[in-house]
């Protein structure tokens, strides 16, 4: 996926030398993602383009037309999941700071026995390295060889302990208080970081940047390993999600890599978050914030990661293949037709 987005913000980065209508592109193409379900290479690029050039008040608009027609499910009882029992004011004190900060750090944690099956799941199944992404090997901590081992979220959602999470209630309820809308599931991600390289890696997201694959989405992250100032540790600048939040200069550089130094004018010291973490840590993150992963100095980092999205207009990822599910996931899906939208059986 990692290659694919690179790749993607090069093609982006020409594509912005043309003189489009942007607006008629993005609902040309917008129309087309509703009849096929699939997103036109140029009208996502004028999405992007709207962006920028709107300071993210262009996604807001479009989110709340989008949302209209797919209410959320009214949760008022407590809900228990691999986090813990959190009650409906619980929710509320999170998504208020969500929108605020655009990041929240839970104080819950996933367990440690599941922690440790994911761990020992990702020490024995392959991933794919970086640069290319064209070589699979199985992640070896004496003999490293990339910066970055990626799995394939193939294996991700066959994964039955990554089902449950996937399925878990406190989660969704998360992510469908913060989109407003019943969400859908988008993906999973996992991988390895290293000191391979000795400098910052834009393969391996180590510059500031912004995402922005979806019209409107909430990441969940969890570190699988100790996260502390020497092994990578994700950073971002608070608040910097929200519409006219980012300095208009920066975003006249489009989908683009940005250097600290060209960020620390703009925003209060104070505002520059590192966040580090015990095994199990969560985090909740909206990615138009301004983020980067710290290149490693040692160790490794392990970190599984879940999008939540309101539409799947964006970037044309492949739908999940179910080969080893279990029979509750089957159900769950069955019964969840919104969320679990894009695996298939």
């Amino acid at each position: 996926m990692k290659t694919f987005l690179y790749r993607l913000r090069q093609r982006f980065r020409n594509a912005t030398k043309k003189k489009v209508d942007d607006l008629t592109a993005f609902n040309q193409g917008y129309a087309t993602f509703q009849q096929t379900g699939e997103t036109p290479v140029e009208s996502y690029f004028a999405f992007i383009r709207l962006y920028c050039k709107t300071n993210g008040k262009f996604n807001e608009d479009k989110h709340k037309e989008i949302i209209a027609n797919n209410l959320p499910a009214n949760i008022n009882t407590a809900l228990t999941g691999a986090l813990g029992t959190f009650e409906p004011g619980t929710f509320n004190s999170m998504n208020n700071q969500l929108n605020q900060d655009g990041y929240v750090p839970l104080t819950q944690k996933i367990s440690p026995e599941t922690v440790k099956k994911l761990v020992d799941f990702a020490y024995k199944t392959e991933t794919t390295v970086a640069p290319k992404y064209d070589k699979k090997v199985v992640y070896n901590d004496q003999q490293l060889i990339s910066e970055m081992y990626r799995f394939d979220m193939q294996d991700l959602v066959n994964n039955s302990d990554i089902q449950q999470l996937i399925m878990d209630p406190v989660l969704i309820n998360i992510a469908r208080k913060y989109l407003g809308c019943e969400p859908i599931f988008d993906f999973p991600a996992m991988w390895w970081s290293t000191p391979f390289l000795k400098e910052a890696s834009a393969e391996a997201a180590q510059l500031y940047h912004f995402d922005l694959d979806r019209i409107k989405w909430l990441k969940i992250f969890i570190y699988l390993t100790d996260v502390n100032e020497n092994n990578g540790p994700h950073r971002l600048i608070k608040g910097s999600h929200r519409v006219g939040a980012k300095p208009e200069s920066l975003l006249k550089r489009g989908y683009a890599r940005i250097p600290d130094e060209d960020l620390t004018p703009h925003y209060k010291k104070e505002d520059f978050i590192v966040v580090t973490g015990d095994a199990g840590a969560v985090f909740l993150e909206d990615t138009k914030c301004w983020h980067k992963g710290t290149p490693l100095k040692s160790g490794h980092r392990l970190v599984l990661e879940f999008e939540y999205t309101s539409s799947m207009f964006g970037a044309n990822y492949p739908k999940f293949q179910m080969t080893n599910a279990s029979e509750e996931f089957k159900t769950f899906c069955k019964n969840n037709p919104v969320y679990a939208a894009n695996f298939r059986f």
